[in-house]
């Protein structure tokens, strides 16, 4: 009873995760990709659009054996993924842009103020007076 126990768990494990050893002839050692077999239920739609990409890497020369229906929406899988945790990061994110945009026309505003306060005191100044590229309605 143990045994069969033992070999119905060892089935579930073989049968959820595959493994691959490779061996690279370059390095001369074994390396271990466990892959993970999920079984997804998606409508026709979804089938037929993503059968509609891998027909169309076929078509721009792709080998069959580089190209599968699988391959194609497991990465899709992941580029999706990489979306929801790029979305859920902005959501968690503590800036608040109409915050940033009141800060930043408070410091244009005040920027404006200061040059035009400049502006003002330098067409006093004596060395520009008669000057009427210095005067200060022509500068402002």
């Amino acid at each position: 009873m143990i045994l069969e126990a033992l070999l119905g768990v060892s089935f579930l494990l073989v049968n959820t995760i595959f493994i691959f050893i490779v061996k690279s002839s370059l390095l001369n050692d074994e390396r271990f990709y466990f892959m993970a077999r999920v079984i997804l239920y998606i409508s026709n739609d979804v089938y037929d659009k993503v059968n509609a990409i891998v027909e169309q890497r076929r078509q721009e020369g792709a080998r069959d054996k580089d190209i599968s229906l699988s391959g194609t929406a497991s990465m899709l899988l992941e580029l999706g993924l990489r979306v929801y945790e790029a979305q859920m990061e902005r959501k968690e994110s503590a800036f608040n842009q109409t915050e940033f945009n009141k800060l930043l026309l408070e410091c244009v505003v005040k920027t404006q103020s200061s040059v035009a306060k400049i502006l003002g005191i330098e067409s006093l100044s004596p060395h520009v007076s008669g000057n009427p590229k210095f005067e200060y309605a022509n500068m402002v």
